[in-house]
C-alpha cells in the first residue's frame, strides 16, 4: 500500500461529513477554514487548484493510440442509454429488500454495462489502458482527482444519471479518502511471479487492472440475486441500504468510464479528460466492490439480522 489512512472509517454512503471533507482538501495540500461545512463539488473545486495536466494529456493520447480495433459509437450510445436507465431501477430493488428465489433483478442493471464491457474488451481498450496509465499511485490519484474536480461537466453528468449533489461529493471525495485501498490494486505485470510467494499470479491468467475493475462490479453485483437471496435470513436493512450505495457507485463509476470512451469515438474528449475519467471511473469502481463486500458479502455474527428476524 502507497499511502492513506484506514479506509473503513473514510469511506462515505452517499453523504459526506465535514470531517471527510477536511481530509479530503488536506491530502490536495490544502487546510480547510471554516467554511467547509456541506460544501459541494463546485466548493470544493474552488479551494483546489487544478495544478498541471500535462502528463495526463500524455496519458490519454497514448490510450488513444493503443487501441487495437475501432471503437463503435453506434453501439456506444445504444448501451450507454440503457446504462442510465440502469439507475432508475434501483429505488425498486430498496423496495424489494432481498430478491424471491430466481429473481434477476440485480442482474438486470448490468446487461448494458456488459454489452459495452464486450466492446472495450474487443477493441483493445482494457489493455491499452494498463500499459499506459500509472496504478493508483498518490501522484496519480492526485492529479487525476485535480482534474476531476476542475471538469465543468463532472456535475450535470453525474446528476443526469441520478446522484444528488452530496452523493457526487462522496463519489470523488472516497477516491481520496479510500486512496489506501486503491494502491492494493496492482497493475497485472507489478505482481510479482507465481513462484516468487506463496500462492503467486501467473500473469497469464490475470487481466489488465481497468478490466478487473470494471468486469469485478459487474460480477459482484449480477451474483446478489441469489446471494441475497439464500441468506435472506441474515440480511438486514443496512447490508440492503449499504450495497445499494455500493452497486450506485460502482455503475457510476463504469458510466464515466464508458462515456469518456463513447466521446473518443466521437472525437469529443480532451487527452487529459480521457485519461481522467478512466482512472477515475475505475477507482470508483474498485472502491464500490471492495466496500460491498464488507457492507452486504462477508456477514459477520454482529452485522447479520437477530435470529428469528428479517429485516426489510
Amino acid at each position: 500500500m502507497a499511502y492513506g489512512t484506514n479506509p473503513e472509517k473514510r469511506y462515505s454512503y452517499g453523504e459526506v461529513s465535514d470531517e471527510d471533507r477536511r481530509d479530503f482538501l488536506k491530502a490536495l495540500g490544502v487546510i480547510a477554514g471554516g467554511g467547509i461545512a456541506g460544501a459541494t463539488l463546485r466548493d470544493l473545486r474552488a479551494e483546489v487548484s487544478s495544478g498541471a495536466a500535462e502528463g495526463l494529456a500524455e496519458m490519454g493520447e497514448a490510450v488513444r493510440g493503443g487501441l487495437t480495433g475501432t471503437l463503435d459509437p453506434a453501439l456506444l450510445n445504444e448501451q450507454l442509454a440503457g446504462l442510465e436507465a440502469s439507475f432508475e431501477l434501483l429505488p425498486e430493488l430498496e423496495s424489494m429488500g432481498v430478491p424471491e428465489q430466481g429473481a434477476s433483478a440485480y442482474q438486470e442493471l448490468t446487461t448494458a454495462a456488459w454489452a459495452i464491457n464486450d466492446h472495450l474488451a474487443e477493441v483493445g481498450f482494457f489493455a491499452s489502458a494498463e500499459e499506459n496509465l500509472p496504478a493508483f499511485e498518490p501522484d496519480h490519484i492526485e492529479a487525476t482527482t485535480r482534474q476531476l474536480l476542475h471538469m465543468d461537466t463532472l456535475p450535470a453528468t453525474l446528476s443526469e444519471i441520478g446522484f444528488s449533489e452530496q452523493e457526487q461529493t462522496a463519489l470523488v471525495t472516497n477516491i481520496v479518502n479510500t486512496r489506501e485501498q486503491l494502491s492494493w490494486w496492482l497493475a497485472t505485470p507489478d505482481y510479482p511471479p507465481a513462484d516468487a510467494v506463496e500462492d503467486g499470479v501467473v500473469h497469464e491468467y490475470v487481466a489488465p487492472l481497468h478490466q478487473r475493475a470494471a468486469e469485478g462490479s459487474l460480477l459482484w453485483i449480477d451474483g446478489l440475486d441469489h446471494f441475497l437471496w439464500q441468506r435472506e435470513p441474515l440480511i438486514t436493512g443496512e447490508m440492503i441500504d449499504r450495497g445499494l450505495w455500493d452497486i450506485k457507485s460502482m455503475l457510476g463509476g463504469y458510466y464515466l468510464m464508458s462515456s469518456a470512451v463513447r466521446d473518443l469515438a466521437n472525437g469529443q474528449i480532451a487527452d487529459e479528460e480521457l485519461s481522467t475519467l478512466i482512472t477515475a471511473g475505475s477507482a470508483i469502481e474498485i472502491i464500490g466492490q471492495e466496500f460491498l463486500l464488507t457492507d452486504t458479502v462477508r456477514i459477520t455474527d454482529e452485522k447479520r439480522a437477530p435470529k428469528g428476524v428479517i429485516d426489510q
